[in-house]
């Protein structure tokens, strides 16, 4: 078996592609929020329609960035862990 280093590298491993929400309340969320949004772009007149998609666009092209940080934020701090794991290990031996 390759290691996790090696497979990310040739990008064998990616975590975030195989993301899938498996919450049951994620996705019932998820719908009620875009029935809200096309509820309330049925609302508007037709010349703010375009502005309001647009400013929900740049909303949402932000998350793809917030999600790289959490995970990078998560990584780092599993990895720490592991580091404290090791040294505890070694002092106590």
């Amino acid at each position: 078996m390759k290691s996790m280093i090696s497979q990310f590298y040739r990008g064998e491993l990616c975590p975030h592609a195989k993301w899938k929400p498996v919450l049951e309340q994620f996705e019932i969320d998820r719908d009620k929020a875009f029935h809200s949004y096309s509820s309330f772009l049925n609302k508007l007149p037709d010349d703010l329609k375009g502005e309001f998609v647009s400013l929900i666009d740049e909303h949402l092209a932000l998350l793809p960035d917030e999600l790289e940080q959490s995970f990078v934020d998560g990584f780092r701090l599993g990895a720490r862990m592991i580091i404290e794991i090791h040294s505890l290990s070694d002092t106590e031996t």
